[in-house]
């Protein structure tokens, strides 16, 4: 290749090594420098779009905490004087679980475990949302054993709202 190069022309050298020169230049932009600038295009959209998702976001975090003072909380009631143990096993009664309960006892001071067999599963997952809602018990443990037809086996764990 030297000495192909060597043998040109001094101006054939010069139209060479100028092509080369504009090849070169040519090579870098379409493989560094473009990309490059396209990237930054695309990561400035996206910067722009997630600022927008973000206010949105925040925005709407506003309207829900309002929504949930001017509701007082959601409703959230505690258990208005009462103990866990009657509300849990009156709230499952109105809620059309009590031929399910087979079992309440007291789980040291501040829950209570409930056992309940051939229990139509959706209503005692909705049962168990209207406690969180109504009354802010937790469910500190769950376990759920299918017997088809939509019906479970479930032990419960319920503890009293946090004060």
């Amino acid at each position: 290749m030297k000495a192909w190069f060597a043998g040109l022309e001094p101006r054939e050298r010069q139209l060479v090594s100028g092509g080369a020169a504009v090849l070169l230049l040519l090579l870098l932009y379409t493989m560094i420098w473009d990309p490059m600038v396209g990237s930054y295009r695309d990561l400035k959209k996206d910067v722009a779009e997630q600022a927008q998702t973000l206010a949105w976001m925040q925005q709407t975090a506003g309207q829900i905490k309002a929504l949930q003072r001017s509701s007082g909380g959601g409703g959230a009631q505690g258990l208005g004087g009462r103990s866990l143990l009657s509300v849990v096993d009156q709230s499952a009664r109105t809620g059309g679980l009590g031929n399910s309960i087979k079992r309440i006892e007291p789980d040291g001071g501040k829950g209570v475990k409930i056992w309940l067999e051939g229990v139509a599963f959706d209503p005692m997952i909705l049962w168990l949302g209207k406690l969180t809602r109504t009354y802010q018990i937790e469910t500190s443990l769950i376990t759920i054993e299918p017997q088809g037809g939509g019906r479970v086996n479930a032990r419960l764990t319920l503890l009293e709202p946090a004060v």
